[in-house]
């Protein structure tokens, strides 16, 4: 080979390294780039009554501490009722200056919601639960898993 076909191999192969290294930093990181979002911390259970003994909602929150920000913990809150009604549930947590607040409603017999509020890592959730057509209200504090 002739020192202008190295010059010209040499040129080509760098051209060719340089487009593939830029087609992979613009293409879109995979689903498992980082490994998992978010680390299992544990869960709180508990029971709320609205009003008597009758109208007993149960209350599931399993937590996470977030991988990426290091002072964020997500919840997952599954409010239960087995009986029939018309109710909501709301879980408010406060994260940094405000409250991140989820509501679901639910209508018939043995109905769940599930509640998705994140917030910081030390903060208590609040879980309100209302009954539409009697208007009655019961809340709780959920406290975070150490």
């Amino acid at each position: 080979m002739h020192d202008g076909q190295r010059t010209k191999v040499r040129r080509r192969a760098a051209v060719l390294l340089g487009a593939a290294v830029m087609a992979s930093a613009l293409a879109a990181p995979s689903a498992s780039a980082d490994g998992p979002s978010e680390i299992y911390l544990g869960k709180r259970s508990g029971t709320i009554r609205v009003g008597g003994f009758s109208h007993t909602y149960t209350w599931v929150d399993k937590q996470y501490r977030s991988t990426s920000l290091p002072n964020l913990r997500k919840h997952s809150i599954r409010v239960t009722f087995s009986g029939c009604a018309q109710w909501r549930a709301r879980a408010a947590v406060r994260w940094g200056r405000t409250y991140d607040t989820y509501e679901a409603k639910a209508k018939g017999c043995h109905k769940s919601v599930l509640l998705t509020p994140q917030g910081d890592m030390k903060a208590n959730v609040t879980l309100t639960i209302h009954q539409e057509p009697t208007d009655m209200t019961a809340s709780t504090v959920i406290k975070p898993v150490h």
